[in-house]
């Protein structure tokens, strides 16, 4: 249970438990949700300088949607509702639609744009900088110790057995209780503003922290992509790309079109493109049309994959037009 309180240096304080101390982990993955959380959050509040390069860059491109990009970063909680929120779950679309006065498709378009505009093209310097800081954590879990990595935690921090106190904004006690903790990285991530996503009832709590920018790092990761790091959205379009990434199985048409939040209509021109293109092939099953990958679109797909680029496919926001039936499947 968290009580908080008004102190002068707020802190999380997490409780640990011999058995929690067992239970420490660090993430592998770097999930699109969970950075476009953070950098939505960013984009509502003054920049960090490590930041500034990128806000700078980016801000112009989102001046059409700024005030309801701002309203999300202020209003979302927590990565886990954000997911939510592109899967079209009802309580979340409801929730956001109440508060923001947006329609699905304006929630829709705002979030794909961001994520063209803030995220694509820096995606692939990011998942390889955020990787390594995870592998730094993890050498030092294996190396020192789970009390060594937490006394020693990015952001900050103090570890005095059996309570880590982590910067925060608000001040907060959690006790694991035999859970354990599972520990991921953002580049966005704010030193003092720490976000700490209970288990409900799966898995383990998953603790935040920055991926800090050091050095020459912040430049090299905001200077412009380059041609050889164009994403696949800029190769084809992006109602195309999210098309051709849908197909991680066989789907119809109607699927195609829901998942890539297009018509029906514009999903049949987009898939005629890809098949002209050896990108896939369609077989018609009595009133449906069935769509693949051929193998060289399955390379395209490996090869995002390999770079980190593959995750996007989460981004193909389905929030329902109006709050009703999600369309998320």
């Amino acid at each position: 249970m968290v009580a908080t309180e008004n102190r002068l240096a707020p802190s999380l304080r997490l409780h640990f438990t011999f058995d929690d101390l067992l239970r420490v982990s660090i993430s592998e993955d770097v999930r699109p949700h969970v950075e476009t959380f953070f950098a939505l959050r960013s984009l509502s509040g003054p920049s960090t300088a490590a930041l500034a390069d990128w806000a700078a860059r980016v801000r112009p491109e989102l001046a059409p949607f700024r005030r309801l990009l701002t309203m999300l970063g202020q209003w979302i909680p927590s990565p886990s509702v954000l997911l939510r929120l592109l899967r079209g779950a009802l309580q979340e679309t409801r929730a956001v639609q109440l508060r923001t006065g947006a329609t699905g498709e304006q929630l829709r378009d705002a979030l794909s744009h961001f994520w063209q505009v803030a995220l694509e093209p820096f995606w692939k310097r990011i998942v390889a900088h955020v990787r390594g800081w995870q592998a730094k954590l993890r050498s030092q879990l294996a190396g020192g110790g789970v009390e060594d990595l937490l006394s020693h935690l990015p952001g900050g921090g103090t570890w005095q057995q059996p309570v880590l106190s982590l910067p925060d904004e608000l001040s907060a006690d959690l006790r694991l209780s035999g859970q354990g903790l599972h520990i991921t990285s953002s580049v966005f991530q704010h030193r003092n503003c720490r976000i700490l996503e209970g288990a409900h009832g799966q898995g383990r709590p998953t603790l935040y922290l920055q991926a800090p920018l050091e050095g020459g790092e912040a430049s090299a990761i905001w200077e412009e992509a380059g041609g050889e790091e164009r994403s696949l959205a800029a190769l084809m379009g992006a109602a195309r790309a999210r098309v051709l990434q849908a197909l991680t199985e066989r789907r119809t048409t109607g699927e195609l079109a829901q998942l890539a939040g297009i018509s029906g209509p514009g999903a049949s021109q987009h898939t005629a493109v890809l098949r002209k293109a050896g990108l896939i092939t369609t077989r018609r099953e009595r009133n449906l049309a069935w769509h693949e990958l051929t193998p060289l679109g399955r390379a395209m797909l490996d090869n995002l994959e390999e770079f980190g680029g593959m995750d996007t496919a989460v981004f193909v926001p389905t929030v329902p037009a109006q709050v009703g039936r999600p369309q998320y499947q």
